[in-house]
């Protein structure tokens, strides 16, 4: 059997709290909106609970950015009807990928249903994806796809942020 030590368990979740926020900001980023990725680690104490959180704060909306812009004479392109999802569902697919299980979108998709259906996702993640209620909720391989690539296309941003956090976050 595998041992696992505290400091392995907290490292490994450092790691996934970061590579899960790096690509919402990513995301959030690509379509023109600004915001603040961060982690920090659980000052509770409680050994049920995660040791590291992590939370993506938007400043700028992608659609305020867009409005402004065409206000101005500045051209910006159109935003996909669905970019909302595709930033809300960037962390959940990140930690599907890190977790080396699959990078097959339908499997994602159906790791992503699996968790949110049993309560795994956290509210802000369900928020921002715009899941009410996962019998409502239909993640199709698409979207999913759309994601990979999305993130994937800008690897390097998403490593260097999630780097980042982590060296931060351990000073």
């Amino acid at each position: 059997m595998i041992g696992f030590t505290e400091e392995g368990i907290a490292a490994r979740e450092l790691h996934f709290a970061a590579y899960h926020e790096a690509p919402h900001k990513m995301v959030y980023e690509r379509f023109g909106g600004a915001g603040d990725a961060i982690v920090w680690q659980n000052a509770s104490g409680n050994p049920d609970e995660r040791v590291w959180f992590g939370q993506f704060r938007p400043r700028t909306c992608p659609d305020t950015m867009r409005t402004v812009a065409l206000t101005s004479g500045v051209f910006f392109p159109d935003l996909p009807a669905n970019w909302r999802v595709l930033y809300g569902i960037a962390g959940l697919v990140a930690e599907e990928v890190l977790s080396g299980e699959t990078d097959d979108p339908g499997a994602i998709a159906d790791a992503v249903r699996y968790r949110i259906s049993n309560d795994e996702v956290s509210a802000t993640d369900l928020a921002d994806t715009g899941i009410t209620d996962i019998d409502d909720y239909q993640l199709n391989d698409e979207i999913v796809e759309e994601s990979l690539r999305i993130w994937r296309e800008r690897w390097p941003v998403v490593e260097q942020e999630a780097e980042y956090l982590i060296r931060f976050a351990k000073d």
